[in-house]
């Protein structure tokens, strides 16, 4: 049999078409995943800023005398900061797949931002960070906290 010369080039046309299937199913999960990791990341934005929001009301309800402070509140929300930093390196390993890819991830650089802020943050709040100056200063303004000398008794010293 004789191949026509409009076979010829319908097989042509069918083996690009065929053979091209699995570089755009790679590329599209490629793509796809660099959406996950958009959506992973964002995930952990949005977890940071409840956990600074939570900590914010809770301060403003301490600070307004509507809530008692206690140091188990404190050492939850610690616990939570150090909770959120474990999968860091993941993500950032994730990112850096995407950026091997050829994709930009949009909200990396926010996500990084959260990163060094809750380091930061957890770094603060451990007690072998501070100096011992400074710790005898928290503990000090504490225990005055609790005996009732707030702003209003120093306005009289």
């Amino acid at each position: 049999m004789v191949e026509s010369l409009a076979l010829r080039l319908a097989r042509q046309k069918v083996d690009s078409y065929t053979g091209e299937a699995d570089e755009v199913l790679r590329r599209h999960y490629e793509a796809m995943d660099c959406v996950d990791c958009e959506a992973y990341l964002q995930l952990g934005i949005d977890a940071f800023r409840w956990l600074v929001w939570a900590d914010e009301a809770i301060r403003r309800a301490v600070f307004a005398g509507q809530a008692e402070y206690d140091r188990g509140v404190d050492d939850a929300l610690r616990a939570l900061l150090v909770a959120w930093l474990q999968p860091c390196d993941f993500a950032e390993k994730w990112i850096e797949l995407q950026r091997e890819r050829g994709f930009e991830v949009d909200n990396a650089g926010e996500f990084r931002r959260c990163c060094e802020e809750v380091r930061a943050i957890v770094e603060s709040l451990d007690d072998a960070s501070l100096p011992d100056a400074m710790a005898k200063l928290r503990d000090r303004a504490l225990a005055d906290y609790r005996d009732g000398k707030t702003t209003e008794f120093l306005e009289g010293v």
